[in-house]
């Protein structure tokens, strides 16, 4: 919202109340009247998206920017592939690394579980799904005496998220399962925070490995 002063002075509702609503230009109080003129200007003005170079060409106002970015499909993603600096939409970046980085992912299909095997201290497997081209990252946390910490994300922009998915370790003794969601992310680099998880024990792994059921449901 925009307002103005008696004297015409514009300034936005957000820095009114830093300015403790008086004007900077002559020490009236501002932050009462709208000026609606500047709000019809403002809204007739179309910017681009910020993604418009990975492919988002929708334009629109100024005040829809904050919510469009939310929830823009061509955000760019990183590669998750170890020193590949390749950043694009998930989309592309699904074409990518299917093509330039054939061999380090598992190709899997919705809604049947496939078996994994990772080391120890491996900390990720890559997941690509057959039909729609979509990455998703197996994670694991090494807790050196205590265990691994295991669950799964979606390489891609928010509208990707909520993939319902299983995760099953097994031993000769017991069988551990994670039923869960999977949360988007655009960079594999940072650290993933989740509170749902699977701990597999250290004495649940054979020989440094982790072998693991995993399916992920089709939305």
């Amino acid at each position: 919202m925009t307002t103005q002063c008696e004297n015409g002075h514009i300034a936005c509702s957000k820095c009114c109340g830093e300015l403790r609503n008086k004007c900077p230009m002559c020490s009236m109080p501002i932050g009462y009247n709208r000026c609606r003129a500047v709000e019809k200007l403002l809204e007739s003005i179309k910017i681009s998206c910020p993604n418009v170079k990975y492919g988002c060409k929708d334009m629109f106002s100024c005040s829809m920017k904050s919510s469009h970015e939310k929830e823009c499909i061509y955000i760019p993603c990183k590669c998750p592939h170890a020193g590949c600096g390749f950043l694009a939409s998930s989309k592309e970046l699904a074409l990518h690394f299917s093509h330039r980085h054939v061999g380090f992912g598992i190709q899997f299909t919705y809604d049947k579980f496939i078996s994994v095997s990772l080391n120890t201290r491996q900390k990720q497997i890559v997941l690509l799904d057959q039909n729609d081209a979509r990455l998703f990252i197996v994670h694991n946390n090494n807790l050196m005496d205590t265990g691994n910490m295991v669950h799964i994300s979606c390489l891609g922009p928010k509208a990707m998220e909520g993939f319902h998915y299983d995760v099953l370790a097994r031993s000769q003794t017991s069988t551990l399962i994670l039923q869960s969601f999977t949360k988007t992310i655009q960079d594999n680099n940072g650290p993933v925070l989740r509170t749902d998880f699977l701990l597999i024990p250290s004495d649940s792994s054979g020989f440094g490995q982790l072998k693991l059921d995993i399916r992920i449901k089709s939305h």
